[in-house]
Protein backbone atom coordinates (compact mmCIF):
# COMPACT_ATOMS: atom_id res chain seq x y z
CA UNK A 1 0.00 0.00 0.00
CA UNK A 2 1.51 3.71 -0.67
CA UNK A 3 1.96 5.76 1.58
CA UNK A 4 -0.91 8.31 2.57
CA UNK A 5 1.84 11.00 3.72
CA UNK A 6 3.44 10.52 0.02
CA UNK A 7 0.04 11.15 -1.64
CA UNK A 8 -0.92 13.98 0.36
CA UNK A 9 1.85 15.52 -0.26
CA UNK A 10 2.11 14.74 -4.03
CA UNK A 11 -1.30 15.90 -4.13
CA UNK A 12 -0.80 19.36 -2.44
CA UNK A 13 2.23 20.02 -4.03
CA UNK A 14 0.40 19.40 -7.39
CA UNK A 15 -2.63 21.63 -6.46
CA UNK A 16 -1.42 24.61 -4.73
CA UNK A 17 0.29 27.08 -7.18
CA UNK A 18 2.55 29.31 -4.69
CA UNK A 19 6.26 28.77 -4.55
CA UNK A 20 7.49 29.79 -1.74
CA UNK A 21 10.44 32.39 -1.43
CA UNK A 22 12.88 32.60 1.68
CA UNK A 23 10.77 35.14 3.33
CA UNK A 24 7.33 33.77 2.41
CA UNK A 25 5.32 30.93 4.12
CA UNK A 26 5.17 27.50 3.74
CA UNK A 27 2.03 25.44 2.78
CA UNK A 28 0.68 24.10 6.58
CA UNK A 29 0.12 20.86 5.59
CA UNK A 30 3.93 20.32 3.70
CA UNK A 31 5.70 22.11 6.50
CA UNK A 32 3.41 19.97 8.78
CA UNK A 33 4.89 16.52 7.13
CA UNK A 34 8.38 17.83 6.27
CA UNK A 35 9.32 18.72 9.71
CA UNK A 36 7.52 16.15 10.99
CA UNK A 37 10.41 14.41 8.98
CA UNK A 38 13.35 15.61 10.20
CA UNK A 39 12.03 15.52 13.84
CA UNK A 40 11.63 11.97 13.62
CA UNK A 41 14.38 10.86 11.27
CA UNK A 42 17.01 13.67 12.26
CA UNK A 43 20.63 13.18 11.76
CA UNK A 44 23.43 15.45 11.83
CA UNK A 45 25.33 15.92 8.49
CA UNK A 46 27.99 13.96 9.79
CA UNK A 47 26.29 11.09 11.17
CA UNK A 48 23.85 11.22 8.09
CA UNK A 49 26.85 11.07 5.35
CA UNK A 50 29.12 8.19 7.76
CA UNK A 51 25.78 5.92 7.76
CA UNK A 52 25.92 5.91 3.69
CA UNK A 53 28.56 3.84 3.72
CA UNK A 54 26.92 1.15 5.48
CA UNK A 55 24.78 0.27 2.42
CA UNK A 56 27.05 2.35 -0.19
CA UNK A 57 30.99 1.74 -1.53
CA UNK A 58 30.90 5.73 -3.34
CA UNK A 59 29.21 8.64 -1.79
CA UNK A 60 29.06 11.35 -4.41
CA UNK A 61 29.14 14.62 -1.59
CA UNK A 62 28.56 17.34 -4.76
CA UNK A 63 28.65 21.41 -3.93
CA UNK A 64 27.88 24.47 -5.47
CA UNK A 65 31.27 25.80 -4.49
CA UNK A 66 32.71 28.55 -2.47
CA UNK A 67 30.42 28.24 0.41
CA UNK A 68 32.71 28.23 3.62
CA UNK A 69 30.82 25.88 5.93
CA UNK A 70 31.19 22.82 2.86
CA UNK A 71 34.62 22.40 2.99
CA UNK A 72 34.64 22.77 6.61
CA UNK A 73 31.80 19.83 6.79
CA UNK A 74 34.73 17.79 4.56
CA UNK A 75 37.13 18.94 6.88
CA UNK A 76 34.72 17.44 9.85
CA UNK A 77 34.00 14.28 8.16
CA UNK A 78 37.89 12.96 7.36
CA UNK A 79 38.48 11.79 10.73
CA UNK A 80 34.98 10.35 11.22
CA UNK A 81 35.52 8.13 8.12
CA UNK A 82 38.48 7.07 9.13
CA UNK A 83 36.98 5.44 11.97
CA UNK A 84 34.18 3.86 10.41
CA UNK A 85 37.09 2.21 7.77
CA UNK A 86 36.52 4.68 4.94
CA UNK A 87 40.37 5.45 3.77
CA UNK A 88 39.74 7.76 1.05
CA UNK A 89 38.87 11.32 -0.45
CA UNK A 90 38.18 11.73 -4.34
CA UNK A 91 38.90 14.87 -4.36
CA UNK A 92 37.73 17.38 -7.71
CA UNK A 93 40.43 20.49 -6.09
CA UNK A 94 43.63 18.49 -7.31
CA UNK A 95 44.79 16.60 -10.24
CA UNK A 96 45.28 13.23 -10.93
CA UNK A 97 49.20 14.28 -11.70
CA UNK A 98 49.59 15.21 -9.20
CA UNK A 99 48.87 11.99 -6.70
CA UNK A 100 52.65 12.05 -5.74
CA UNK A 101 52.38 15.42 -4.44
CA UNK A 102 49.41 14.75 -2.32
CA UNK A 103 51.20 11.34 -1.06
CA UNK A 104 54.13 13.04 0.02
CA UNK A 105 52.44 15.87 1.25
CA UNK A 106 50.40 13.68 3.70
CA UNK A 107 53.36 11.53 4.66
CA UNK A 108 56.10 14.46 5.22
CA UNK A 109 56.86 14.45 8.77
CA UNK A 110 56.30 18.48 8.93
CA UNK A 111 53.15 20.00 7.23
CA UNK A 112 53.92 22.31 4.19
CA UNK A 113 51.40 24.35 3.70
CA UNK A 114 53.40 25.41 0.31
CA UNK A 115 53.22 22.41 -1.24
CA UNK A 116 49.03 22.37 -0.33
CA UNK A 117 48.71 25.93 -1.71
CA UNK A 118 50.58 24.36 -4.60
CA UNK A 119 48.43 21.36 -5.03
CA UNK A 120 45.81 23.38 -5.21
CA UNK A 121 47.00 26.48 -7.33
CA UNK A 122 48.35 23.43 -10.05
CA UNK A 123 44.64 22.32 -10.59
CA UNK A 124 43.17 25.45 -10.94
CA UNK A 125 44.96 29.10 -10.53
CA UNK A 126 41.76 30.79 -9.00
CA UNK A 127 41.04 28.42 -6.70
CA UNK A 128 43.26 30.24 -3.27
CA UNK A 129 40.79 29.60 -0.65
CA UNK A 130 42.00 28.65 2.89
CA UNK A 131 39.00 26.08 4.05
CA UNK A 132 39.55 24.05 0.38
CA UNK A 133 43.75 23.70 0.73
CA UNK A 134 43.14 23.02 4.82
CA UNK A 135 41.28 19.66 4.07
CA UNK A 136 45.29 18.51 3.33
CA UNK A 137 46.05 19.76 6.29
CA UNK A 138 43.18 17.87 8.63
CA UNK A 139 44.09 14.65 6.46
CA UNK A 140 48.27 15.45 7.55
CA UNK A 141 46.97 15.87 11.19
CA UNK A 142 44.75 12.11 11.28
CA UNK A 143 47.56 10.55 9.31
CA UNK A 144 50.48 12.38 12.26
CA UNK A 145 47.66 10.81 14.90
CA UNK A 146 47.71 7.21 14.18
CA UNK A 147 49.51 4.59 15.52
CA UNK A 148 52.12 3.18 14.18
CA UNK A 149 51.01 0.30 11.17
CA UNK A 150 47.31 2.41 10.76
CA UNK A 151 45.56 2.03 7.73
CA UNK A 152 46.91 5.95 6.81
CA UNK A 153 44.17 8.04 5.04
CA UNK A 154 44.65 9.19 1.18
CA UNK A 155 43.25 12.13 -0.60
CA UNK A 156 43.34 10.99 -4.28
CA UNK A 157 43.19 13.97 -7.03
CA UNK A 158 40.50 13.17 -9.41
CA UNK A 159 40.47 16.32 -12.10
CA UNK A 160 42.34 16.54 -15.94
CA UNK A 161 45.33 19.00 -16.60
CA UNK A 162 43.81 21.35 -18.89
CA UNK A 163 45.86 23.46 -20.73
CA UNK A 164 44.17 27.21 -21.10
CA UNK A 165 47.52 28.63 -22.81
CA UNK A 166 45.76 27.92 -26.07
CA UNK A 167 42.89 29.91 -25.05
CA UNK A 168 44.19 33.15 -27.06
CA UNK A 169 40.93 35.23 -26.96
CA UNK A 170 37.43 34.29 -25.57
CA UNK A 171 36.24 33.14 -29.21
CA UNK A 172 38.61 30.65 -28.93
CA UNK A 173 36.33 28.60 -26.57
CA UNK A 174 33.59 27.67 -29.20
CA UNK A 175 36.66 26.39 -31.50
CA UNK A 176 36.42 22.63 -30.90
CA UNK A 177 39.85 22.48 -32.60
CA UNK A 178 41.70 24.65 -29.76
CA UNK A 179 39.70 22.80 -27.03
CA UNK A 180 40.42 19.87 -27.74
CA UNK A 181 44.51 20.85 -27.67
CA UNK A 182 43.37 22.34 -24.12
CA UNK A 183 41.85 19.00 -22.67
CA UNK A 184 43.74 16.66 -25.32
CA UNK A 185 41.82 13.33 -24.42
CA UNK A 186 40.75 13.90 -21.16
CA UNK A 187 37.20 13.29 -19.34
CA UNK A 188 35.69 12.63 -16.98
CA UNK A 189 35.71 9.11 -17.05
CA UNK A 190 39.38 9.52 -16.15
CA UNK A 191 37.96 10.66 -12.67
CA UNK A 192 35.80 7.39 -12.30
CA UNK A 193 38.89 5.43 -13.55
CA UNK A 194 41.03 6.17 -10.37
CA UNK A 195 37.68 5.68 -8.30
CA UNK A 196 37.26 2.20 -9.68
CA UNK A 197 41.18 0.83 -9.99
CA UNK A 198 42.34 3.08 -6.57
CA UNK A 199 39.22 2.35 -4.21
CA UNK A 200 36.46 -0.45 -5.88
CA UNK A 201 39.09 -3.25 -6.85
CA UNK A 202 40.55 -3.34 -3.78
CA UNK A 203 37.25 -3.48 -1.89
CA UNK A 204 37.29 -0.09 0.01
CA UNK A 205 35.35 2.59 -0.08
CA UNK A 206 35.35 6.20 -0.67
CA UNK A 207 33.78 10.05 -0.07
CA UNK A 208 33.89 11.85 -3.35
CA UNK A 209 33.71 15.61 -2.58
CA UNK A 210 33.17 17.55 -5.84
CA UNK A 211 30.75 20.27 -7.80
CA UNK A 212 27.48 18.94 -8.08
CA UNK A 213 27.09 18.34 -11.45
CA UNK A 214 30.48 16.07 -11.18
CA UNK A 215 28.40 14.45 -8.83
CA UNK A 216 25.40 13.21 -10.62
CA UNK A 217 25.04 9.83 -10.48
CA UNK A 218 21.91 8.34 -12.17
CA UNK A 219 20.82 11.73 -12.79
CA UNK A 220 21.79 13.24 -16.41
CA UNK A 221 21.97 16.82 -16.86
CA UNK A 222 19.97 18.32 -19.17
CA UNK A 223 20.99 20.92 -21.97
CA UNK A 224 17.95 22.62 -23.08
CA UNK A 225 17.76 26.47 -25.27
CA UNK A 226 14.72 28.82 -24.58
CA UNK A 227 12.74 26.11 -22.25
CA UNK A 228 12.95 23.33 -24.57
CA UNK A 229 14.88 20.18 -23.73
CA UNK A 230 17.47 19.29 -26.48
CA UNK A 231 19.66 16.42 -25.14
CA UNK A 232 21.28 15.22 -21.87
CA UNK A 233 25.21 16.74 -21.34
CA UNK A 234 28.01 15.21 -21.32
CA UNK A 235 28.59 12.05 -18.80
CA UNK A 236 29.71 12.92 -15.57
CA UNK A 237 32.13 11.18 -13.23
CA UNK A 238 29.43 10.12 -11.24
CA UNK A 239 27.79 8.79 -14.14
CA UNK A 240 30.11 7.09 -15.34
CA UNK A 241 30.83 4.86 -11.45
CA UNK A 242 27.02 4.27 -11.72
CA UNK A 243 27.23 2.76 -14.85
CA UNK A 244 29.94 0.15 -13.61
CA UNK A 245 28.35 -0.33 -9.80
CA UNK A 246 24.86 0.71 -9.76
CA UNK A 247 23.49 1.71 -6.38
CA UNK A 248 26.67 1.29 -4.45
CA UNK A 249 27.24 4.63 -5.31
CA UNK A 250 24.76 8.05 -4.78
CA UNK A 251 24.70 11.39 -4.66
CA UNK A 252 24.30 13.52 -2.01
CA UNK A 253 23.61 17.36 -2.34
CA UNK A 254 24.82 20.35 -0.25
CA UNK A 255 21.93 22.72 -0.41
CA UNK A 256 22.56 25.28 -2.69
CA UNK A 257 20.72 27.21 -5.34
CA UNK A 258 19.83 25.75 -8.49
CA UNK A 259 20.53 26.76 -12.45
CA UNK A 260 17.59 28.92 -13.65
CA UNK A 261 15.20 27.19 -15.60
CA UNK A 262 15.71 30.05 -18.42
CA UNK A 263 19.48 29.24 -18.66
CA UNK A 264 22.76 29.29 -16.73
CA UNK A 265 23.38 32.68 -17.47
CA UNK A 266 20.25 33.93 -15.29
CA UNK A 267 20.26 34.35 -11.79
CA UNK A 268 19.98 31.15 -9.77
CA UNK A 269 17.18 30.09 -8.26
CA UNK A 270 16.21 28.51 -5.06
CA UNK A 271 15.93 24.40 -5.42
CA UNK A 272 13.23 22.74 -4.51
CA UNK A 273 11.17 25.98 -6.19
CA UNK A 274 12.10 27.85 -2.32
CA UNK A 275 10.00 24.81 -0.37
CA UNK A 276 13.46 23.62 1.79
CA UNK A 277 14.46 27.59 2.21
CA UNK A 278 10.95 28.23 4.08
CA UNK A 279 11.03 24.93 6.26
CA UNK A 280 14.48 25.66 7.05
CA UNK A 281 13.37 29.79 7.99
CA UNK A 282 10.41 28.23 10.53
CA UNK A 283 11.82 25.09 11.82
CA UNK A 284 13.93 25.13 15.01
CA UNK A 285 17.77 26.35 14.63
CA UNK A 286 18.46 23.04 16.22
CA UNK A 287 17.34 20.71 13.15
CA UNK A 288 18.45 23.34 10.31
CA UNK A 289 21.51 21.27 10.44
CA UNK A 290 20.68 17.77 9.29
CA UNK A 291 20.67 15.09 6.25
CA UNK A 292 18.31 13.00 4.97
CA UNK A 293 17.35 10.92 2.18
CA UNK A 294 14.88 11.55 -0.42
CA UNK A 295 14.17 8.29 -2.21
CA UNK A 296 10.68 7.52 -0.74
CA UNK A 297 10.54 10.78 1.68
CA UNK A 298 7.93 14.00 1.68
CA UNK A 299 11.22 15.91 1.06
CA UNK A 300 12.05 13.73 -2.19
CA UNK A 301 8.27 14.48 -3.79
CA UNK A 302 9.07 18.38 -3.45
CA UNK A 303 9.01 20.00 -6.96
CA UNK A 304 11.65 21.81 -9.38
CA UNK A 305 9.55 23.82 -11.48
CA UNK A 306 12.10 26.55 -11.70
CA UNK A 307 15.04 24.79 -12.36
CA UNK A 308 16.94 23.64 -15.75
CA UNK A 309 17.29 20.88 -14.21
CA UNK A 310 13.88 19.34 -15.05
CA UNK A 311 13.88 19.22 -18.58
CA UNK A 312 14.36 15.71 -20.07
CA UNK A 313 12.20 13.89 -17.35
CA UNK A 314 8.67 13.72 -17.49
CA UNK A 315 7.89 13.80 -13.97
CA UNK A 316 11.20 15.64 -12.13
CA UNK A 317 10.89 16.06 -8.32
CA UNK A 318 14.18 16.16 -5.53
CA UNK A 319 14.05 12.56 -5.85
CA UNK A 320 15.08 12.64 -9.40
CA UNK A 321 18.27 14.15 -9.27
CA UNK A 322 19.72 13.26 -6.04
CA UNK A 323 19.68 10.33 -3.18
CA UNK A 324 20.42 12.23 -0.49
CA UNK A 325 20.32 16.09 1.08
CA UNK A 326 22.17 18.30 3.40
CA UNK A 327 21.41 21.48 5.17
CA UNK A 328 23.48 23.83 7.02
CA UNK A 329 21.51 26.40 7.47
CA UNK A 330 18.92 28.96 5.12
CA UNK A 331 20.68 29.99 1.72
CA UNK A 332 20.38 33.54 3.57
CA UNK A 333 22.86 32.96 6.13
CA UNK A 334 25.21 31.30 4.18
CA UNK A 335 29.19 32.92 4.08
CA UNK A 336 32.09 32.30 1.64
CA UNK A 337 35.55 30.81 1.84
CA UNK A 338 38.76 32.76 2.91
CA UNK A 339 40.69 34.18 -0.14
CA UNK A 340 44.22 33.51 0.33
CA UNK A 341 45.92 36.90 0.00
CA UNK A 342 49.31 35.72 -1.83
CA UNK A 343 47.81 32.71 -3.55
CA UNK A 344 49.04 34.09 -6.98
CA UNK A 345 52.62 35.64 -6.39
CA UNK A 346 55.55 36.94 -7.58
CA UNK A 347 56.86 33.41 -8.29
CA UNK A 348 53.59 31.85 -10.08
CA UNK A 349 52.39 35.08 -11.88
CA UNK A 350 53.01 33.63 -15.24
CA UNK A 351 51.49 30.33 -14.80
CA UNK A 352 48.56 31.76 -13.50
CA UNK A 353 47.73 34.53 -16.37
CA UNK A 354 48.74 31.60 -18.38
CA UNK A 355 46.50 29.06 -16.85
CA UNK A 356 43.62 31.01 -16.34
CA UNK A 357 40.39 29.99 -18.42
CA UNK A 358 39.49 33.52 -18.87
CA UNK A 359 41.73 35.16 -21.90
CA UNK A 360 41.08 38.40 -20.91
CA UNK A 361 43.39 37.68 -17.70
CA UNK A 362 46.72 37.09 -19.92
CA UNK A 363 48.30 40.23 -18.32
CA UNK A 364 46.73 40.56 -15.28
CA UNK A 365 48.02 41.62 -12.03
CA UNK A 366 48.45 40.06 -8.49
CA UNK A 367 45.84 42.15 -6.97
CA UNK A 368 43.57 41.28 -9.50
CA UNK A 369 43.68 37.65 -9.31
CA UNK A 370 43.02 38.68 -5.42
CA UNK A 371 40.20 40.90 -6.23
CA UNK A 372 38.81 38.24 -8.51
CA UNK A 373 38.87 35.85 -5.99
CA UNK A 374 36.93 38.05 -3.13
CA UNK A 375 34.48 38.63 -5.38
CA UNK A 376 33.62 34.91 -6.10
CA UNK A 377 33.68 33.88 -2.88
CA UNK A 378 31.37 37.25 -1.95
CA UNK A 379 28.52 34.61 -0.79
CA UNK A 380 26.04 37.35 0.52
CA UNK A 381 26.28 39.84 -2.58
CA UNK A 382 26.20 36.45 -5.22
CA UNK A 383 22.66 34.91 -3.60
CA UNK A 384 21.35 38.48 -2.75
CA UNK A 385 19.04 37.46 -5.96
CA UNK A 386 17.60 35.20 -4.10
CA UNK A 387 16.10 37.70 -1.43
Amino acid sequence: MKNPVLLFLGLIICTVPCKPQMSQTIHPEIKRHLIEHVRTHYQTPEDYVISKFKAHDIVFLGEWHRIKHDPELVQKLIPRLHSAGVYYLGFEFARRVDQPLIDSLLNAQVYDEQLARLIVFKEFVHWGYQEYVDIFKVAWNLNHSLPVGSHRFRILGLNNSPDWSFVKSQDDRDKGEVMRKVWHGETEEDWAKVLLDVVISKGEKTLVYCGIHHAFTEYRQPIAIDGKFIRFGDVRAGNYVFQKIGKRTITIYLHAPWINADGYDKPPVLPADGYIDALLNEIEPEHQRVGFDLKGTPFGKLPGETSLYKFGYDHFTLETIYDGYICQGPLSSYRGVTPIKDFVNERNLEEARAQSPNPSLRNATIEDFYEGAVQDADIPRRLSVLK
